[in-house]
This record gives structure tokens, sequence and C-alpha cells, in this order.
């Protein structure tokens, strides 16, 4: 068996350092905390779960080319980290949803409804939301002495298999999503809402002043 990956990087910068820059040194995104503390939580989350991604890939294909032994540890730590990017995703798609909901519609929720936002759709929210909730499901049966033989209880990457087109008897085996149970995810789909989840934070970064209002 053949492996290939289609596990697509991040396309889009993180510009964390200026957006902490701003916050610390020249003005914070608005003047009610609770703002505040929701652009700064969704710009922490967003960092931690590109890192997380980045992170898993890198240990999935170091297991994948590991050939003179089994590197399961490669392979325990790319799941270990997928399983935080997914977190992180989740929790910081329901800040930016509580952001563009703002009641007293602070400027920033404003320019924030201003672009379509795919990631923090009802679908793509609930995609996440299921996929947590069964790892943190399964880990419970897990603790409860309830999971059954031969039933998964751990992300895990995985993808089509396919005769290979001029080798006979050689098989190739795309790893291109994530699975846990009956559910599934993409890469595809985790580096597009990554790069979007980048773009607006980037939008927020934008929002902030170059420099410190004359007084």
């Amino acid at each position: 068996m053949r492996i290939e990956f289609n596990i697509p990087d991040i396309s889009q910068a993180g510009d964390f350092p200026d957006y902490w820059l701003k916050v610390m040194f020249i003005q914070s995104p608005s003047s009610r905390y609770q703002i505040n503390a929701l652009t700064s939580t969704y710009i922490r989350l967003v960092e931690a779960a590109v890192i997380e991604y980045r992170a898993g890939s890198t240990k999935l294909k170091e297991f994948w080319s590991t050939h003179n032994s089994i590197n399961l540890g490669a392979m325990h730590r790319s799941v270990s980290h997928f399983e935080a990017c997914l977190s992180n995703m989740y929790r910081a798609t329901n800040c930016f949803r509580r952001l563009r909901r703002d009641r007293e519609q602070d400027p920033l929720s404003l320019k924030l409804n201003i672009e379509k936002a795919v990631f923090a759709g009802d679908a793509v929210t609930a995609k996440f939301r299921l996929i947590r909730n069964e790892i943190h499901h399964l880990e419970e049966m897990v603790m409860d002495g309830r999971i059954s033989s031969g039933q998964p209880f751990a992300l895990k990457p995985d993808g089509p298999e396919i005769a290979h087109p001029t080798e006979i008897g050689q098989t190739i085996k795309t790893i291109d999503r994530l699975q846990i149970g009956e559910r599934e995810v993409r890469f595809s789909e985790l580096a597009g809402w990554l790069d979007e989840m980048l773009i607006f934070a980037r939008r927020i970064t934008d929002h902030l002043p170059n420099s410190k209002p004359s007084v």
C-alpha cells in the first residue's frame, strides 16, 4: 500500500503578534469589556487551532514516513493535535457568532457582519459540535466501561484506498479526512475554515488603530 496525503496547508498568514501589540500598547477593540474578552478569546483560539492543525499534519506524515519501526507515538500525538484543533475551532466559532450578534451593535460587531463567514454558519457549527461531542461521548464510554469491542474511541486519520493504476496488487491510500464513529471531516474543509477564520482575525486587527488617538 502506498500512502498519499491530501492535507492542505493554511494559506493565510496569522498576524497575531500585531493584534496583541495593538491591544497592549495602543487601544482595545471596544470600550466594552465583554467585546474585548470575546475578541481576544477568538484570536487566541484561532491561533491555537492553526498551530494544532500544522502540528497534527507534521506528526501524521512522520508516522507514515517512519519505515524502521511503527511510530505509534507520532500517530498518537497527531490525533491529540487534531482533537485540540477541532475543539479550538468550535470554541472560536462560538465567540465569533456571539460577537456578530451583539445586541448593542458595537462597531466591531457591525464590521464583522459585512462579509459572509461560512465557518460561522449553522451547518459548519453543527459539524464542529457533533464531532466534538462524539469525541467526548466516546471518552465517557471508555471511562464507564461501556465501550464495545472494536468500537472506535479516538479520531482516526483515514481516506479512500484504490487499486494502483500500473502496479498489480498494489494500492494507493489517500489520507484526506478525520473520522470518529459515524462522523468525519475532510482536511480540505478544516484548512478552508481556518483560512477564513484568519481572514476575520485580520479584519479585527485592522479595526484597531495603528497609533494612540491624540488627546
